[in-house]
């Protein structure tokens, strides 16, 4: 089974590869001389092309122009390897025909994990939370918080002060339309070195399950506050429901792995396979 993950991990890599490759390979392929984007020298990017590009929940012009910006940078690369010859080089011919039959057993795999629906039982996680429980024990110091950080300090103030005489959700919820929320976490567990700057974490460090931090000043138009709802040390254990998500994707990592096995195995019955020493 070790030998099967090292293989799916060199699979990965060598498709990764493969996948810039043809990516590069497709940015000579838009000419459209109209309703585009960016240009470089004879090669376009058409409106329509970025739109398939960039993620559709993204309204950030900034995320935008980094994926203008990367499209650039790759053409300019692909026509400077077709001036100097790189596409007609043999080794880079070989990589490309090496990847072939990688890329077929990464394509397959994928197809067939995807139509095998996994079903997450309740009963089933408890279960490989409890018989896996040294796979989740805390390798550092770690805390489980609300966060969140404001702009303005009146508005940090205010938002404490109804947080005192109600829940974090519902507070969230009153606040939901305030400009000058920079940031909010909910319900994250972080170890103690992901908790910055220092100051925050002296005031966490101090906090008492379920008490709420004064207002932080970190540094003009940065205002925190923090909730701690556990604390847990390194070696230990979080209760289930604080790393359910964890657990998820670990329980579901390990369904995956399990049918993968299963079906190869079931391949090796099919074909015709020797093995010579």
């Amino acid at each position: 089974m070790m030998n099967y993950i090292k293989h799916l991990n060199q699979i990965k890599i060598i498709s990764l590869l493969f996948f810039t490759v043809i990516f590069l390979l497709g940015c000579g392929e838009e000419h459209k001389k109209t309703d585009y984007v960016a240009r470089v020298n004879d090669s376009y990017l058409s409106k329509e092309k970025l739109l398939s590009m960039i993620d559709t929940n993204s309204s950030s012009n900034f995320y935008r122009n980094e994926v203008i910006r990367k499209w650039i940078n790759r053409e300019v690369l692909y026509q400077e390897a077709v001036k100097e010859g790189i596409l007609d080089k043999e080794d880079y011919k070989s990589l490309i025909t090496k990847t072939e039959r990688e890329l077929a057993a990464t394509f397959v795999l994928n197809q067939y994990v995807l139509k095998e629906k996994i079903n997450v039982d309740p009963v089933d996680l408890i279960t490989f939370y409890k018989e896996n429980q040294n796979d989740f024990r805390l390798s550092n110091d770690t805390y489980y918080l609300n966060m969140i950080h404001f702009s303005n300090e009146d508005r940090a103030v205010e938002f404490r002060s109804v947080l005192l005489n109600s829940d974090w959700q519902n507070s969230i919820n009153n606040f939901s339309e305030d400009t000058t929320i920079i940031s909010s976490k909910s319900k994250v567990l972080l170890k103690k070195q992901n908790i910055f700057p220092a100051k925050v974490l002296r005031v966490v460090k101090r906090l008492h399950p379920l008490e709420i931090s004064i207002v932080i000043y970190e540094k003009r138009g940065y205002y925190s506050i923090v909730q701690v709802l556990g604390k847990y040390s390194r070696g230990s254990l979080p209760p289930f429901d604080v790393i359910k998500e964890n657990i998820i994707k670990r329980y579901l990592e390990d369904k995956r792995k399990k049918i993968i096995e299963d079906y190869i195995n079931d391949l090796y019955s099919k074909n015709d396979i020797e093995l010579i020493n």
